[in-house]
C-alpha cells in the first residue's frame, strides 16, 4: 500500500489536459509514479509542459534570471570565455556552446561582449530541449543578426574540439527524485492521485540503491527528513564530456556543496515552484502552470564530471566572480558617475547579483576543463584568491 501524505491544489481548466495525462500515467503505474517522472511531465511535456508556455522568463513571466538583470552576467561570462580561449592556446577554429539558453538573450549579449574584446568564435551552437524555447531563441538570434546552429540535445553535435561551453540556471531544472527518512531507512517520495489533484505518496518499501550522497551525511538526518537528489547530473556530465572533447565548461546555478546541501537542519529539502514572481512550496499544484526547481548539489556535479574526464578547477560564489571580473569593473567605473535612470537601474541590478542577501552567495560558478585542455592556468588570475574548490569535498 502507498501512503498518501499530502496533496496539491485542485487543477484548473488551463491544466486539465496535462493533469489528465498525469492521472492516466499514475493509474497505469499501479497508483504511483516517481516525483522525477512527475516533474519531467510538468516541465517538458510536449505542448503542455511549463517550458512550452508562451512566456516564462522576465518581468512578464514567472521569474527573472541573472541574464535579465542588465549586462553584468554577460560581461562576467565573456571574461571567462576570453580567458579560456587564451589558455587553450588561442585556437582559430573554436566553438562557443550554450545549453539551456532561455530566451536567447544571454548568448546574444555574451557575443556582443566578446566582439567588444575583439574575439569571435568560429562556430556558435545553442542546445535547447524545448521546441518552443528553440523557436524563441531563433527569433532572438535573427534579430541580433548572428548565425547560431541549434540542436535539441548535445548528442546531435558529435565531438567538438576547442570548445567553450557555458550555461546559466540549467541543472536546477533537471527532474529530481525525492526521499524521506523513516527510522533507519530511506523511502522514495512519489506522486499518487487523490480526488482531483496529484498528491505526495511514500513508497511502501525502502529504496534499494542509495543515492550518491555521502553516507555520513545521511546518518545525521533526523526522523522525517525530506530531501531530493538529482539523478540527471551523471548523464548530463557524460554527454557534456562526449561533446566537449577539448575545452572548458562553465556552469552557473543556485546551490550548495554537498555538506551544506544535506545538513541535518535542512529538513524540507530545496524543492520550490515559481509562479508570478513568487516562490511556492506546493510543487504538485496545477502541473504545467509553474516552474519547479531544486538547488544543485555541486559536489555531485563535480564528481559526475570527474568520472568522465571533466576536472573541476574552480568553484566560487557568483558575487565573488562578478565583482572581480575586469569587464564588470570597467562598466562599474563607466556607470557609477552617471545619474540617469538607466545607470541607476543597472547599479541596482548589480547589487542584487553581488550581495549575499540577493543572488551573490546562493548562486555559484563551477569551472571544469577536459583532460586535453592545455595550458597550466586552472583559473583566471583575477579569481585565484576566491576559489572554494575545497568546499566540494564531502568531509571537512
Amino acid at each position: 500500500m502507498l501512503k498518501v501524505v499530502g496533496r496539491g491544489n485542485s487543477v484548473n481548466m488551463h491544466d486539465r489536459d496535462l493533469a489528465a495525462i498525469l492521472r492516466r500515467r499514475i493509474e497505469a503505474s499501479k497508483g504511483w509514479i516517481s516525483f522525477e517522472r512527475f516533474m519531467q511531465s510538468a516541465l517538458y511535456e510536449p505542448d503542455l509542459g511549463y517550458y512550452e508556455q508562451a512566456q516564462v522568463f522576465g518581468a512578464t513571466g514567472d521569474f527573472v534570471t541573472a541574464a535579465d538583470l542588465g549586462p553584468w552576467l554577460a560581461k562576467g561570462f565573456a571574461d571567462l570565455i576570453a580567458w579560456g580561449w587564451k589558455a587553450m592556446g588561442r585556437p582559430a577554429a573554436w566553438t562557443l556552446l550554450e545549453q539551456g539558453g532561455g530566451s536567447g538573450a544571454l548568448l546574444c549579449a555574451v557575443l556582443q561582449e566578446l566582439r567588444a574584446q575583439g574575439l569571435a568564435p568560429a562556430r556558435i551552437v545553442a542546445v535547447e530541449a524545448s521546441r518552443h524555447m528553440r523557436a524563441r531563441q531563433a527569433e532572438a538570434y535573427e534579430e541580433a543578426g548572428i548565425l547560431v546552429e541549434q540542436a535539441a540535445t548535445l548528442s546531435e553535435l558529435g565531438e567538438l574540439d576547442a570548445c567553450i561551453m557555458f550555461c546559466n540556471e540549467l541543472p536546477d531544472a533537471f527532474p529530481v527524485r525525492c526521499l524521506i527518512k523513516k527510522g533507519d531507512a530511506l523511502y522514495e517520495r512519489g506522486v499518487a492521485w487523490s480526488g482531483n489533484a496529484p498528491a505526495w505518496a511514500d513508497a511502501a518499501e525502502p529504496i534499494g540503491e542509495p543515492p550518491g550522497i555521502d553516507p555520513a551525511l545521511m546518518q545525521a538526518w533526523p526522523e522525517g527528513y525530506v530531501t531530493e537528489y538529482n539523478p540527471g547530473l551523471a548523464g548530463w556530465q557524460r554527454d557534456v564530456a562526449a561533446t566537449v572533447r577539448r575545452g572548458l565548461v562553465l556552469t552557473v546555478d543556485y546551490g550548495f556543496a554537498q555538506r551544506e546541501y544535506y545538513r541535518p537542519n535542512r529538513i524540507g529539502g530545496t524543492l520550490l515552484a515559481h509562479h508570478r514572481h513568487r516562490a511556492d512550496a506546493d510543487v504538485l499544484a496545477e502541473p504545467g502552470s509553474r516552474d519547479i526547481t531544486a538547488h544543485v548539489d555541486f559536489t555531485a556535479l563535480a564528481q559526475a564530471g570527474s568520472m568522465h574526464g571533466l576536472q573541476a578547477t574552480g568553484f566560487m560564489s557568483q558575487g565573488a566572480w562578478l565583482a572581480q571580473s575586469p569587464a564588470v569593473q570597467a562598466h562599474v567605473a563607466a556607470t557609477a558617475g552617471a545619474a540617469d535612470a538607466e545607470a541607476l537601474a543597472q547599479m541596482a541590478q548589480l547589487k542584487r547579483l553581488l550581495m549575499p542577501s540577493g543572488m551573490g552567495e546562493l548562486f555559484k560558478l563551477l569551472i571544469q576543463r577536459t583532460d586535453g585542455f592545455g595550458g597550466e592556468e586552472t583559473l583566471p588570475p583575477f579569481l585565484g584568491r576566491f576559489d572554494r574548490l575545497r568546499d566540494l569535498a564531502t568531509h571537512a
